[in-house]
């Protein structure tokens, strides 16, 4: 976790994962941590809208007093009242496909 410091305030910044792939008709991104999926008709366009989704949901999470459980999905806790990142390690596993 990243924190930026501008003029006012310190504010954490998380780098959140999420998957881009190439649709019919654009590009869909999903957060699966979080649940969230949204699409573009460019990269860039794309990215924006994620990271808007993931800042909304994350604020609406915050709103209803669930913000810990919804940052723990990503591998945020709270340890000595300070936010800490666990590592996290993203894996494949072979399966077969049926024929």
């Amino acid at each position: 976790m990243k924190k930026v410091i501008n003029s006012k305030f310190e504010k954490n910044v998380l780098e959140v994962p999420f998957i881009m792939k190439k649709g019919r008709n654009g590009f869909v991104a999903e957060c699966v941590d979080l649940n969230i999926v949204t699409q573009g008709l460019t990269l860039k366009e794309t990215r924006k809208n994620v990271a808007e989704a993931i800042k909304l949901h994350l604020k609406s999470a915050n709103e209803l007093g669930i913000l810990g459980d919804e940052l723990e999905k990503l591998g945020v806790v709270k340890k000595k009242n300070k936010l800490e990142v666990l590592p996290r390690e993203l894996e494949n596993i072979p399966v077969e496909i049926p024929a």
